[in-house]
């Protein structure tokens, strides 16, 4: 595997809505405090709201975020107006800019310990609305306000969160540390209104590879070529394999994901992806989804319709391939009602 690294960092927006998280030793922060790394986590916190199921409880020393879908990236407040930044268990009132805070905070963190084992957890919000650029204070009263915003402000956001990453490995760097962090960089789900998918169909909300295709880059200088690339499928659950793989820790037994420094072809495996919301809802919330992938293939079920795309040829999901694969088609089918 190469060398053993000193530090981990890592930028992820968490888990869409669902149940809350329970913490558990099997968790990836917790694992790697116990071996010995100092923790932090600053920006989104969405699977869990009470004390047993915070940033703290699973295993992060240090926490400054929130825990909703969103607050407003001035004045931290909810869409219903309540104070929502936190410093580990309390709400806090620190001026600023969201992504500046988170950016600071992380620093900060780096500085503070640049001679011990860290992990760092970075999830910025400044690709979720209210899209505010920085320098526009002033939070949005209405629920339109925060969804419809000129374009250039998501852009100049998005901008900003990129000029925070590069604080962030120009930290590392100023401490001699880029050579030791494994930098993993990554997203949750496809973009939304504002986001270009390029040749992927749909996007956020979605099982369609403009919802569920996303970028992943690791930096790990020595360890991982620069500008190598792979067309290897990969799940976020190989996210936390991969952390715990340069760690030189080993994945819970019955955990998903595989490490993505493992050399050598990848077997093939089946990934799986499901929108299952009861009842009646708005938007995309009201029809349910299932997908599976399968090397190359990919059988998706949208509200009662299914199809069968070749992704290698055929990214963009034009050409359901379902009635002349039908063996396939009923076998993926399987897969996707499986109790997984």
């Amino acid at each position: 595997m190469g060398r053993y690294p000193k530090h981990i960092g890592i930028e992820l927006n968490v888990e869409p809505d669902g149940p809350d998280l329970k913490a558990s030793d099997a968790s990836l922060a917790r694992r790697l405090r116990n071996a010995g790394y100092a923790t932090a986590l600053y920006g989104k916190w969405h699977v869990g709201h009470a004390a047993e199921e915070s940033p703290n409880a699973h295993g992060f020393d240090d926490f400054l975020g929130f825990l909703d879908w969103n607050v407003d990236y001035y004045s931290h407040k909810t869409t219903d107006g309540a104070d929502a930044l936190y410093h580990n268990d309390k709400v806090v009132a620190q001026p600023g800019y969201s992504t500046d805070l988170f950016t600071q905070a992380s620093v900060d963190f780096i500085e503070t310990n640049a001679r011990n084992p860290f992990f760092l957890y970075l999830a910025y919000n400044a690709m979720l609305p209210p899209y505010t650029p920085p320098g526009l204070d002033g939070r949005p009263e209405e629920w339109d306000q925060w969804v419809k915003r000129p374009r250039a402000d998501y852009v100049a956001a998005v901008e900003h969160l990129d000029a925070g990453v590069g604080r962030v490995l120009d930290a590392l760097e100023a401490q001699g540390l880029a050579e030791d962090t494994l930098v993993l960089l990554t997203y949750d789900h496809g973009g939304g209104t504002m986001g270009t998918k390029g040749p992927f169909f749909h996007g956020f909300g979605t099982l369609w590879e403009g919802g569920i295709r996303v970028p992943m880059i690791l930096r790990w200088p020595g360890i991982v070529a620069a500008g190598a690339e792979t067309d290897r499928p990969a799940i976020l659950m190989d996210a936390t394999a991969t952390l715990l793989a340069a760690a030189s820790l080993d994945p819970a037994p019955d955990a998903d994901g595989v490490s993505l420094l493992e050399a050598g072809p990848e077997p093939e495996r089946p990934l799986y992806w499901r929108f299952e919301f009861p009842g009646e809802g708005e938007h995309w919330r009201a029809r349910a989804q299932r997908a599976v992938r399968r090397g190359r293939w990919k059988y998706l079920w949208d509200g009662g319709y299914e199809c069968l795309y070749d992704l290698a040829a055929d990214p963009g999901e034009r050409d359901d391939l379902g009635n002349r694969h039908p063996d396939l088609l009923a076998e993926l089918r399987t897969l996707s009602e499986s109790d997984w």
